[in-house]
């Protein structure tokens, strides 16, 4: 969907995102009001107001889907991915908490095979990483998963709730990752 988008469309696609996690239950109008554009322009573009919402969720699914090559997550060394990826995971945390919000998405056939097909490809990821001595042989794939996303989302909620930058959060997530939780020697 991105490719081929002018800048314009990026930025309804950013803005309409960004009005549907600030309140996923908003109404057309107080959509567009959020997004700075009328409601005439919001149906043009996307038509109805589910319609807008699996659209909106496809254009975060392809960030996503971007972040994973960009990352190389498929191939490649195990570490330097690892590190892009938590370098450039911030945009995979509007995807997850849109999902959370609006779960009925993940039954949406393409939605929610997309979103299968991404899982699926993290969870490959760690378990090429374990494969190879990277990660922790004790712990499924599917938890380093789950335990990635779950660092991701509670990095966007530091942000939006204002403690924390966006820049923040790489170290952040990678301290939490690599360093843990525990002190040193304890």
């Amino acid at each position: 969907m991105l490719s081929g988008m002018d800048s314009g469309q990026d930025k309804l696609f950013r803005d309409v995102a960004q009005a549907l996690v600030a309140n996923p239950g908003a109404s057309t109008s107080e959509i567009a009001e959020t997004a700075g554009v009328s409601r005439a322009t919001l149906h043009r573009a996307f038509g109805d107001r589910e319609a807008l919402v699996e659209s909106v969720y496809g254009w975060l699914l392809d960030r996503c889907d971007q972040v994973f090559e960009q990352a190389s997550i498929d191939e490649g060394p195990i570490g330097p991915a690892f590190d892009r990826l938590i370098d450039d995971c911030y945009p995979l945390a509007q995807s997850y908490w849109l999902l959370t919000a609006t779960p009925s998405l993940e039954h949406t056939a393409d939605l929610g095979d997309r979103l299968r097909e991404q899982d699926q490809r993290l969870e490959e990821f760690f378990a090429r990483g374990q494969a190879e001595g990277v990660f922790r042989p004790d712990l499924t794939p599917r938890w380093m998963s789950y335990s990635f996303s779950g660092q991701v989302m509670s990095a966007w909620y530091l942000v939006e709730d204002g403690y924390a930058g966006e820049m923040e959060v790489p170290r952040l997530i990678h301290e939490a990752v690599f360093g843990g939780l525990v002190a040193k020697g304890k």
